[in-house]
């Protein structure tokens, strides 16, 4: 047996032999290795990954496998013994065997004679004619011309066959039917074969029509005996290539069989044959006649169908004869039924064109009677160079069907993706299922003629391809814009272009269809296909289970898909059927495969017809023509003649042409023609009600989860509305599933709020409420930026609300994760997109029903709560509904029930009355009912509406209610007229009051007319009416009831009627209707309509009497009284006003006693915001002022204190945003202060101008309420857009003078109304009295004018900017500026000249501050243009003290973000991103503190004057007074720091805790000890980035300000991702560029004002590259210039270490008058011990450690040593060397230390004074008062 087989094949023939070799080995326990000659394209291939040994033949371009010459000189190389050659290249080539047998190589195969003899197909038919075996009529041998060739086939007959004499494989083969067809044919043929088999000898056979293909395996041992082991039927063919193959044949009968068998043994024979061989013929079932085609001297491909039906290993056998051995025994019988298909890379929709390419995914299959035979591995490469298989796969049954069935089973299973490639295994599928296949009638022309009729060409599933393509291209187009967006966020401004429903023409087989696709969900699409004039749309879900393979479910139906993409082409396999679907791209023409362009028949600019050719190439040795889908004309052409291309690549370009319309007509009728059936699934008709609804749901989820709407599908929320208001017919409501709705909404609303909320305040110690608060929305750009939340430092606030979000897109884990970047992208995109109507439609829906059961009312509750919270800043109506709903369905019921309970006390009461009406306890039970929390005129109305009652008692009870109790005087009834009425004596009046029906009216007036007529004093009446059928119109109403009691006269004493109209029958809402005397008769009084007088007076309604008051409807019309109110002068003052009364102030109070609420008095709140609300939402945007009002008379004693009221109207002010509240009026009585006794109060609940809750008290006094006039409009234009009108802030800054420019250009004092202002700026002094300057802070302020063109700048604003800086300087005091400017004017009429006006003012502010004055900037708003600048000038260069302030409304930006965006430039999201405080100018320090709100600001501004503030004629800030002793020893301060050693300060200067002075500690603590502890600190750049090593505090020391500078001490981590060529973290005790460049402006800044004072841990600057491209050297000397210049003490501290530039930028030699300290244990040197050791003293170290005796000791026994123990005593040598270096290096750094100590510096004047932990702070005082 051979030892080494040298496979002279590749791919499936390779893997072959090498099976077949492994089994014979593991069989016979021998050594045999195969060796598999290789290609460059093959050089990873399975084969030569599976062979023992490898040989390179080079490139296949070169042929190798047909080059004798290589392949002599690879089996010489490999030392082959044998040769295996399988089937094509040199298997049926006598030279080959000719050539092993010379250099000593046995071929496994037939003899060189034998090969000449059959091999030949010329030869082998005449062999096959001298043995008797039938032959079809031919050429008779060679046709060597085309003359020869034309004169045989005269002679044979049309139709006939031109073939190679070496072709096979259906190669080489070309039908002729005509002389023409010969021509053409004859020399194309000649050099195909030439090229793939190295001859050109063709010859000519006649074709023979409707033949079958049969042929007989033949095994022979060259030693006489030959074994036809089977016969093969191989019909089933296209253009001669053989494409299914089964045995046995299905029309041979038994002895047929053996007749071909014993003929094909008799060919064997008589040549001495030895190997396999196949003989084949063709069989005319119709005669039963058999004609000889050719002897195949080789094994054929399809010989695993025989191994299968007989047992026998045909390649095992092959070995085995050739290594000499005989057949022996019988031949094997065939059992059963194989069938073969051939799996190829070939694309049936191009003709079968080659499609190779890379194996994206291959999944072949198993089980029972399958078997695969392949070459190829997922990740293999099909070649163009070589054959396009990828496997066979064989079935085997115990008959056709069993085999038929598995075949199929496996075909289905297998599955393939080759990039850039097709394969034909839908074709094969579809080729298996036809009738003619499976009756077996097929013959061997049936699969060209039935593809000519149209048949084999599969349609099914195309719209399932389609919408899968789509999908593909949607979300390759989705990672794009997702991978944009994370980039761009990296940047810092998050960008994404997303667009869903984009129509994408498609084309598959020459059809062009449009498809539209979006996502809708996680795993859910909406497909919409437009296919001529149809539309259809699918609702799709895809599972994939991998990058190639999934699930699809199209309107309810299931499909298994296989998908690839390559370019622009989408392979698509649905349940088999492959699709290849393509992008239109417009003309453009791409290479179907990798291939070689042999051909261009057209120059650029030719025209061509519709199917002309237009490029030729070859792939796989077959070329393909690729012809103009159109009249088109060639515009480009970008390959040439040779070139090699890959698959997919573009090759031409061609412009479609057309000769009219007509001809566009067809052309277009042609396409649409041309498409197929979509075959899309139906949408389910029977999906259930609950299935609709819970679809519904899913797609508003996905909504609000920033997935599409979909193509057609802008009725989401009309449908879903529709679906459940007939599912709550049915009694299904859905308020349980539509939380989860609202909870989506709320979670990413929480997610991207953009207030400061202080869920995210960072928890530091003395937080002085002024801290930098984060908005949600700031943080998850933060985040954006890494997807880190570690990196990004985000606190665990965030954190929560970022999971909270995340979750609902199932992402439970904050790891980096594909899943997690895309839901990022789906939150941004919700960002954007904003769905609000969802929430908006589902809160209105909930509005019109009944409150939820309660097993869910606490989680709506909850859920509404958060709600409002998240959205009553962003998205306002949001909140106004949700609080509508909140109320509806849960303060309502609650006042519901409680009327409910005092009606039913009441009723109790009156019948009780009714029936006994002398009752001793009548005037008790009275006295019950009138303090009645709940309004009662409704139950009078409903007994009138029921007749005989004496309404005597409710008339008294009313009485008493509207007139009070205190005063009424012998009350009694009177029947007068026929009516019962109640009449009192009430101060010198007489009250009189009746209760009937309208009917009864007339009868009532006359009663009154004769009480009062009889009276001495005055007299006031009520009238309560019940009127059936009462005027729908208030004007009707009281023109009949005027015209009922004026038509007799009225008594002088009469001096008041009202009627109160009660409501009809479900109606509530009563009317109050009030006639007084005038000189024409009784007049309505017109401004209380719809009030009781005494309510009205109650509620001082005579302070609008400057309105017309309507009044609308309320929540509550019977307790709250809601009018319309229009000023009569000015009617765009159109506002609302709601009145209320409060009844009970009974208090609910905590455990120790806090008031926590007012239940019935913020109820009724409550009630009238809901109102107010409704009646507001209804109004027009433009008419939506914030001057609504709100009213409540307190009846009982308001006993709360100031602070307690200021604590409700922080808890209630903030629930009246949206409702456009300007105040709400509460009035009541409060015990004096002094006296105790109750006096009348009026409490106004309002929002300052910064927006915080303001509680004032007054006396009612009936002032009117004025109407808006100018200066009123100009604040709510201000607060429209979102600023604040500049004379509503000076009353939070102080007194305020305001100033204006005078003839000479001065700023003089100006007494005039606030608003006059023609500027855009308003100026003036302020002056702020505080306990340390009683006699106030004195400033020049400016305040920005938002309303004048948004405080555009022009000559009038920059004179007056000039003029405030002039009075600055004149007083010497500073200057204020509350910033907001659109930067310089833009119009019609000025230009240039405004920019000369603000470089102007630049210069004078250079000016200002280079002289050392301060100008101090509050950004009140967007800042544009020439307004950052001057700020900048102003606060932010080295030289200037002042300090800037920016709120969250607030940003700078030198362009708009609408400009950049209109002129192309970089842009951001808003103005915010571009310059706002969180993203850019808190970073970059450019703003040295932000504030909440402009109060706050304001409270920067004055601490800050609190440290710097110099009175003009002083020299330096004054001091305050202050109880902490100056002696005070720091070291018992607390030291809190996690994972910290230290717990008080004392401990880090400890020589046993920190001997080293190098363990962590935290500098503020530091700070925060040495400072005053009765006064706050303030620290400035606290969100300076980069700069966290520099710590800068204004704070007090034994009263005096001082500039408080502290080295960060503790390692800070990096946010983001820090720069290769810079440090992860900013160590402790450095200085890197931007904390240098801090330290510098700080020192500056305090220059000529306070002293400074350094405490120091510094070991020095940080060297990094990325330090010094950042200009640390620059930074680093502006501290050293700083300390120079410095015009005060300074007193500077070592309190750890002290190395290295620090001496050189902090040395007592800059400044005379600068003390250094250092804490006792400090360290002070040029270097650390451990640098210096290193980098210094190196030698010393080595010295040291080459004279220890461990080394010593070590290296002599090295030394001596040899050989192996030599090389491991080497490197124990270096180990301890390196060990005791270690050491050393230690040593001589503690020597270093311990020389170069902090006592040192004192010696050489380095260091003043070491001094112990216990006086730092005495002696830092002591230090700065002796300087």
């Amino acid at each position: 047996m051979f030892s080494r087989i040298a496979i002279v094949n590749r791919g499936e023939a390779a893997m072959r032999l090498i099976h077949a070799v492994r089994d014979l080995a593991a069989e016979t326990g021998e050594t045999i290795e195969t060796i598999a000659l290789y290609t460059d394209v093959d050089r990873n291939a399975t084969f030569v990954r599976e062979a023992d040994i490898t040989y390179d033949l080079g490139p296949a371009s070169a042929r190798p496998y047909i080059d004798l010459k290589a392949l002599e000189k690879a089996l010489v190389a490999t030392r082959a013994e044998a040769a295996w050659v399988g089937w094509g290249f040199v298997a049926e080539d006598p030279a080959f065997a000719e050539l092993c047998a010379q250099i000593g190589v046995t071929f496994i195969g037939p003899s060189p004679d034998a090969m000449r003899k059959l091999g030949d197909k010329i030869g082998g038919k005449q062999i096959a004619e001298s043995v008797g075996v039938p032959v079809a009529p031919w050429s008779g041998g060679a046709v060597d011309t085309l003359e020869d060739a034309i004169a045989a086939a005269a002679t044979i007959g049309y139709p006939m066959m031109l073939k190679a004499t070496a072709g096979g494989g259906g190669r080489g083969i070309r039908v002729i039917t005509e002389e023409s067809d010969l021509v053409e044919a004859y020399e194309r043929t000649r050099q195909e074969a030439a090229r793939s088999f190295g001859s050109s000898v063709v010859f000519l056979e006649r074709m023979v029509s409707g033949g079958r293909h049969v042929e007989v395996q033949v095994i022979a041992d060259g030693q006489g005996t030959a074994w036809a082991l089977g016969v093969r039927d191989c019909s089933i063919q296209r253009r001669n290539q053989k494409v299914i193959e089964e045995s046995a044949s299905v029309v041979l009968r038994p002895e047929q069989v053996t007749q071909l068998k014993e003929s094909a043994e008799r060919l064997a024979v008589a040549v001495g044959y030895s190997g396999a061989a196949t003989v084949e013929f063709l069989y005319h079932p119709g005669d039963e006649l058999f004609a000889f085609l050719e002897v195949n001297t080789r094994l054929q491909v399809e010989h695993s169908v025989t191994e299968l039906t007989t047992g026998i290993d045909l390649v095992r056998a092959q070995i085995q004869v050739a290594a000499g051995n005989r057949l022996e025994g019988t031949p094997p019988a065939e059992r059963g039924h194989a069938v073969e298909a051939r799996l190829n890379a070939e694309d049936p929709d191009r003709d079968f064109a080659p499609a190779p390419g890379r194996i994206a995914m291959l999944d072949l299959p198993a089980g029972p009677g399958v078997r695969v035979d392949t070459g190829v591995s997922e990740g293999d490469t099909i070649p163009a160079d070589f054959d396009s298989m990828i496997a066979k796969i064989i079935a085997y049954g115990s008959d056709r069907e069993q085999a038929l069935g598995r075949l199929r089973r496996a075909m289905t299973e297998t599955r393939v993706i080759i990039e850039g490639g097709a394969t034909n295994k839908g074709f094969v599928l579809d080729l298996l299922d036809q009738p003619e296949v499976i009756d077996g009638s097929a013959d061997t022309g049936w699969i060209d003629r039935v593809r000519g009729e149209g048949r084999l060409v599969s349609h099914r599933h195309i719209g399932v391809a389609l919408a899968l393509a789509a999908i593909d291209i949607y979300e390759e187009d989705e990672h794009a814009e997702q991978h944009r967006l994370l980039t761009t966020a990296a940047g810092g401004r998050p960008q994404v272009q997303h667009h869903s429903g984009r129509p994408l023409d498609l084309k598959l087989r020459g059809a062009t269809y449009r498809v539209r696709a979006a996502r809708v969900g996680a795993n859910r699409f909406r497909i919409g296909i437009d296919a001529g004039t149809e539309t259809q749309t699918a609702d799709i879900d895809l599972h994939r289970f991998d990058r190639h393979s999934g699930q699809i479910v199209v309107n309810g139906m299931r499909h298994r898909v296989t998908t690839g993409t390559h370019g622009p082409v989408h392979l698509i396999e649905v349940d088999g059927v492959t699709h290849r679907v393509s992008r239109d791209e417009g003309g453009v023409l791409r290479s179907p495969a990798p291939a070689l362009v042999v051909a261009t028949p057209l120059e650029v600019g030719a025209e061509v017809e519709a199917g002309d050719p237009v490029l030729v190439l070859e792939s796989m040795k077959m070329e393909t023509v690729l012809r103009a889908p159109f009249r088109a004309r060639l515009t480009d052409c970008v390959v040439t003649v040779g070139s090699q291309v890959e698959s997919g690549a573009p090759l031409l370009r061609l412009e479609e042409l057309a000769d009219g319309d007509d001809e566009d007509a067809d052309a277009a009728a042609g396409a649409a023609s041309a498409q197929a059936d979509l075959d899309l699934p139906e949408v389910l008709d029977g999906r259930g009600a609950d299935e609709q609804l819970i679809r519904h749901q899913e797609h508003l989820r996905s909504l609000l989860l920033g997935y599409d709407m979909g193509p057609h599908g802008g009725k989401i929320i009309d449908e879903y509305v529709a679906a459940r208001t007939a599912a709550a017919a049915d009694g299904h409501r859905q308020i349980a599933a539509e939380l989860e709705l609202i909870e989506v909404f709320t979670d990413l609303a929480d997610l991207t709020n953009n207030g400061p909320s202080d869920r995210y305040r960072q928890s530091t110690e003395d937080d002085d409420g002024l801290g930098h608060v984060h908005s949600a929305r700031e943080y998850f750009h933060t985040y954006l930026r890494s997807l880190d939340v570690e990196r990004a430092g985000l606190p665990e606030s965030f954190r929560t609300t970022l999971t909270s979000a995340l979750r609902h897109y199932g992402v439970t884990e904050l790891d980096r994760t594909p899943e997690l970047e895309s839901s990022v992208y789906r939150i941004f995109l919700a960002q954007q997109r904003s769905e609000t109507g969802v929430i908006i439609s589902l809160l209105r829906e909930w509005l019109r029903e009944p409150v939820p059961d309660s097993a869910i009312a606490g989680q709506v509750t909850v859920a509404l709560e958060r709600l409002v919270g998240v959205t009553q800043v962003r998205f306002p109506r949001i909140a106004d509904v949700a609080r509508s709903v909140a109320y509806a369905w849960f303060a309502l019921p609650v006042l519901r029930r409680d009327r409910a309970r005092v009606y039913t006390d009441v009723r109790k009461s009156l019948r009780y009355l009714d029936q006994h009406p002398d009752a001793a306890d009548r005037a008790e039970r009275i006295a019950q009912m009138v303090p009645s929390t709940q309004p009662l005129v409704r139950l009078l109305a409903q007994r009138l509406a029921r007749g005989n009652y004496d309404n005597s008692v409710m008339l008294e009870v009313l009485t008493r209610r509207y007139y009070g109790n205190k005063g009424l005087n012998d009350l009694r009834v009177r029947d007068i007229a026929g009516c019962h009425f109640v009449v009192a004596d009430r101060h010198n009046v007489t009250v009189a009051s009746v209760a009937v029906n309208y009917g009864a009216l007339d009868a009532a007036t006359r009663g009154l007319i004769e009480l009062a007529s009889a009276s001495s004093v005055p007299v006031v009446a009520d009238i309560y009416l019940s009127w059936e059928r009462q005027p729908a119109s208030f004007d009707e109403m009281v023109a009949a009831l005027h015209e009922i009691v004026s038509a007799r006269p009225i008594p002088e004493q009469l001096q008041r009627i009202t009627a109160t109209v009660a409501g009809v029958g479900s109606t509530v809402m009563h009317h109050h209707f009030t006639f007084r005397p005038s000189l024409s008769g009784l007049t309505e009084d017109r401004l209380i309509r719809g009030l009781h007088p005494h309510i009205a007076q109650r509620m001082q309604m005579e302070r609008l009497h400057k309105f017309d008051l309507t009044r609308l409807r309320s929540t509550d019309d019977e307790e709250i009284y809601l009018f319309r109110a229009v000023a009569k002068e000015n009617p765009s003052d159109d506002r609302l006003i709601a009145f209320a009364q409060v009844r009970d102030l009974t208090p609910f109070r905590d455990e120790p006693n806090n008031l926590l609420v007012y239940p019935t008095a913020e109820r009724t709140i409550a009630t009238c915001l809901d109102s107010i609300r409704r009646a507001h939402a209804r109004r027009p945007a433009a008419t939506r002022y914030s001057t609504n009002r709100l009213a409540l008379y307190v009846w009982p004693p308001i006993t709360t204190t100031s602070d307690e009221l200021q604590a409700i109207a922080d808890r209630v002010l903030p629930t009246t945003v949206g409702a456009g509240l300007e105040e709400i009026l509460i009035i009541g009585r409060r015990p004096d202060e002094e006296s105790g006794e109750l006096v009348k109060t009026a409490i106004h609940l309002s929002f300052d101008a910064a927006g915080n809750a303001v509680v004032d008290y007054d006396t009612p006094i009936g002032e009117p309420v004025e109407p808006i006039d100018a200066y009123r409009q100009k604040v709510l234009r201000a607060a429209a857009r979102g600023n604040v009108y500049p004379y509503e802030l000076v009353d939070l800054l102080g007194d305020f003078t305001e100033h204006d420019l005078s003839d000479d250009g001065t700023l003089v004092p100006v007494d005039r109304s606030r608003g006059l202002n023609k500027a855009a700026i308003v100026a003036g002094l302020v002056t702020t009295a505080t306990e340390k300057y009683p006699q106030g802070i004195t400033r020049v302020v400016l305040l920005g004018d938002p309303t004048k063109a948004l405080g555009a700048l022009s000559e009038q604003e920059c004179r007056r900017v000039i003029a405030a800086l002039e009075l600055a300087e004149q007083r010497d005091i500073p200057l204020e500026w509350y910033a907001l400017s659109a930067g310089a004017r833009v119009s019609m009429e000025s230009g240039t000249e405004n920019m000369d006006w603000v470089a102007a003012a630049l210069k004078k502010i250079v000016e200002f501050t280079q002289d050392g004055r301060e100008i101090n900037i509050v950004v009140a708003g967007i800042n544009v243009g020439a307004q950052p600048y001057w700020n900048a000038e102003a606060t932010m260069l080295m030289h200037t003290k002042g300090i800037l302030v920016m709120t969250p409304e607030s940003a700078m930006v030198l362009t708009g973000k609408q400009a950049l965006d209109f002129s192309g430039g970089v842009s951001a999201e808003d103005n915010f991103g571009i310059g706002g405080y969180d993203r850019v100018m808190g970073p970059n320090g450019q703003a040295q503190y932000w504030a909440p709100n402009l109060t706050a600001a304001r409270d920067i501004l004055m601490s800050h004057y609190d440290h710097t503030y110099v009175v003009p004629g002083e020299s330096a800030p004054r001091s305050a007074v202050t109880a902490d002793p100056v002696d005070r020893d720091v070291s018992g301060f607390p030291h809190v720091l996690a994972g910290s050693d230290f717990a008080t300060v004392g401990d880090i200067f400890s020589a046993t805790a920190n001997p080293d002075r190098k363990k962590p500690f935290d500098i503020r603590t530091v700070m925060r000890a040495v400072a005053d502890q009765d006064h706050p600190v303030l620290e400035r750049w606290a969100n300076m980035a980069d700069a966290e090593t520099s710590v800068v505090t204004d704070a007090h020391l034994a009263g005096n300000p001082v500039c408080l500078i502290g080295i960060e001490s503790k390692a800070v981590p990096r946010t983001g991702f820090p720069p290769s060529d810079g440090p992860d973290t900013y160590t402790a005790g450095t200085l890197f560029p931007n904390s240098s460049k801090k330290t510098a402006r700080a020192i500056n800044a305090a220059s000529g004002n306070r002293p400074l004072v350094v405490l120091a841990n510094l070991s020095g600057f940080d060297g990094s590259p990325e330090s010094m491209r950042k200009l640390q050297l620059e930074y680093g000397a502006e501290i050293g210039r700083a300390i120079v210049n410095f015009d005060g003490p300074i007193a500077f501290c070592v309190i750890s270490r002290y190395h290295g530039g620090a001496f050189v930028v902090f040395s007592k030699t800059l400044n005379p008058r600068m003390t250094v300290l250092a804490v006792d244990g400090s360290f002070a040197s040029v270097l650390g011990g451990a640098p210096a050791a290193a980098a210094v003293f190196g030698g010393e170290v080595s010295h040291r450690t080459a004279a220890d005796p461990r080394v010593q000791e070590l290296r002599t026994r090295t030394e001596r040593a040899e050989g192996a123990e030599r090389t491991l005593l080497e490197t124990d040598l270096e180990d301890v060397r390196t060990s005791v270096r270690a050491e050393k290096l230690g040593e001589v750094a503690a020597e270093f230390d311990k020389i170069h100590s902090i006592r040192r510096a004192v010696e050489v004047g380095s260091v003043d004074a070491v001094i112990p932990a216990a006086e730092l702070r005495p002696r830092i005082i002591a230090a700065l008062g002796d300087a």
